[in-house]
């Protein structure tokens, strides 16, 4: 009886991938779950508030002003723009070890559709980023990163972090009608201090990074300004290294912390 328990344990063990010697699958998970949820998310503002003329056909210029995607075309295109939702969560279907080149293909197919159909594949385009990482970053992990290239992530990832902070503080400090000191933190302090906690690996800093991207991403389908499409790939960015950061960050001290048998 005992024999038979062990055996079973065995198979067991054998047939569920090992998330010590394979930190990149739950760091994959993790990431094509938000990946999905943020797609999901996009869906649901793209068929219920998107003006429909951002709709690449032929009859959407002469619909009435302010008519959503879902008044013009139907119900039935709320269930097409969750397709890239559903394309994100493809590879979660696949065995672990199949997870990568399924990745690859759905986010392929992805950044061909975000770059094609232009101001409805705009929005899209953190879906395709987001699928990326997923792709790449468990496949980094699971073949281990040295101190060096962590730096060196951590480096370009500040950059892309206080890049913003440049355009943003050379107008606010220009402006002749004066300094407006809350708009001086929110977009010159604040990513400067994010990139500093990136650059120390803090999880919190990753953390923050992340929501900062989610709700300047909100900001911009609100205000729909005329900056919205640079905002909004800004924004993008900063979701993407927050979430890849966080997630690298919190599968490294989960490996670390975990007993090995």
């Amino acid at each position: 009886m005992i024999n038979g328990d062990l055996s079973g344990a065995a198979d067991a063990q054998a047939s569920t991938p090992d998330t010590t010697l394979r930190p990149g699958l739950p760091a994959g998970r993790t990431l094509r779950i938000i990946t999905v949820a943020v797609g999901v998310a996009i869906a649901v503002y793209v068929s219920f508030w998107m003006p429909v003329g951002y709709v690449p056909t032929d009859v959407s210029p002469i619909d009435p002003e302010g008519q959503s995607v879902v008044q013009r075309f139907g119900p039935f295109f709320a269930l097409l723009s969750l397709l890239p939702a559903l394309v994100a969560a493809i590879p979660m279907t696949f065995p672990a070890r199949a997870q990568g080149w399924a990745g690859a293909g759905s986010a392929a197919v992805l950044t061909v559709f975000a770059v094609s159909a232009g101001n409805l594949g705009l929005y899209y385009f953190p879906v395709a980023m987001l699928l990326w990482a997923a792709t790449i970053v468990p496949l980094v992990l699971d073949r281990g990163i040295g101190r060096s290239a962590a730096l060196v992530w951590r480096l370009v990832a500040a950059a892309f972090l206080v890049l913003p902070a440049l355009p943003a503080g050379s107008a606010i400090f220009s402006d002749d009608s004066g300094i407006v000191w809350i708009a001086v933190v929110l977009w010159v302090v604040a990513p400067i201090a994010l990139a500093a906690l990136c650059v120390w690996g803090m999880r919190v800093g990753y953390a923050l990074t992340a929501f900062a991207g989610a709700a300047v991403m909100v900001a911009a389908v609100v205000e729909q300004g005329f900056l919205f499409a640079a905002f909004w790939l800004v924004a993008a960015v900063y979701l993407l290294i927050g979430a890849s950061g966080f997630t690298v960050t919190r599968t490294v001290s989960v490996a670390r912390l975990r007993p090995r048998f």
